[in-house]
């Protein structure tokens, strides 16, 4: 079974381990000048249960005790204002609504690139999202210190630390990946980025400095 299968095969079996579509109230949050969704703007209940929405400005609520009835959410996010600060929401499974926030920034934020969970909310609502690997990839849930350069027909990608999934370290000896050029198999920059890791044979990331020496390894410079 090859590596596109097996990932294939764990997103059904998550799938099929989660509540049905309908079961969740869909909260999206839209840019209310550019009518995109917005990343990473928090929503917050009175006893503190927080959650994010996800690159499609999406958040997927299913809170035992808290659905099928008004519940008061605290909306916020840098760099965008939401008119009074929150609103009370009726929680019905199977329905949605749209929330509109103000942007205050001058840049537009579209999505999250890296880390686990990127549409995570898309898909417990059982909405289109855009990655081939939108929850997981090569077992990366974070990482820092982005570097880009185009390189042989390519975009040639570089990060510092990167937490992983399934240990207690992830890679502190530089991670890489490539994408595809837009236009030539790749996505355009305004929908997202197809991330292709270079894999050890676990599915984790590789090191790209494996050069015996103790101590973390960050590359800090590229030249096409």
């Amino acid at each position: 079974m090859d590596a596109m299968l097996r990932r294939l095969v764990s997103l059904l079996l998550f799938s099929s381990a989660l509540p049905a579509a309908g079961e969740y109230f869909v909260i999206k949050v839209i840019d209310a000048k550019t009518g995109r969704g917005v990343p990473l703007v928090r929503l917050a209940t009175n006893n503190h249960i927080t959650c994010y929405t996800d690159s499609n400005g999406v958040v997927a609520w299913n809170e035992p005790g808290l659905m099928d009835r008004d519940v008061f959410f605290q909306i916020d996010s840098p760099g965008y204002e939401f008119s009074g600060g929150g609103k009370t929401l009726h929680t019905t499974r199977g329905s949605a609504v749209e929330l509109k926030i103000r942007r205050l920034n001058i840049a537009e934020r579209i999505y999250r690139v890296t880390g686990q969970g990127i549409y995570r909310d898309s898909i417990l609502a059982g909405y289109p999202v855009p990655i081939r690997e939108p929850v997981l990839n090569a077992e990366v849930l974070g990482q820092d210190t982005v570097r880009v350069v185009p390189y042989r027909g390519k975009l040639f990608w570089l990060w510092g630390d990167t937490d992983r999934a399934g240990g207690r370290l992830g890679n502190f000896a530089t991670t890489s990946a490539t994408s595809e050029l837009p236009g030539h198999g790749g996505l355009d920059p305004s929908v997202g980025v197809d991330l292709n890791y270079f894999r050890g044979a676990d599915g984790f990331v590789k090191p790209m400095c494996p050069w015996p020496v103790s101590g973390m390894k960050w590359l800090h410079a590229c030249s096409p």
